[in-house]
């Protein structure tokens, strides 16, 4: 009986170790979140500074006529 209860406890105690389970591990998690949508900003700022700039060559093409 004592074997079960023991074997039960260590898979419980496998299964809980995961990353959300720590302080630590759900740090990086978070961490990991925030660079993804700062690597989506910089691409859509990179696409705005581009709209821009054709935006603005085509003011100068129509003020210059």
């Amino acid at each position: 009986m004592k074997i079960k209860i023991l074997s039960a406890l260590i898979i419980t105690l496998l299964f809980s170790c995961g990353k959300t389970s720590s302080p630590d591990g759900r740090a990086q998690l978070r961490d990991q979140a925030l660079a993804e949508k700062i690597e989506k900003l910089a691409q859509k700022q990179i696409v705005i500074l581009d709209s821009l700039h054709l935006l603005d060559e085509k003011i100068k093409v129509i003020s210059s006529k």
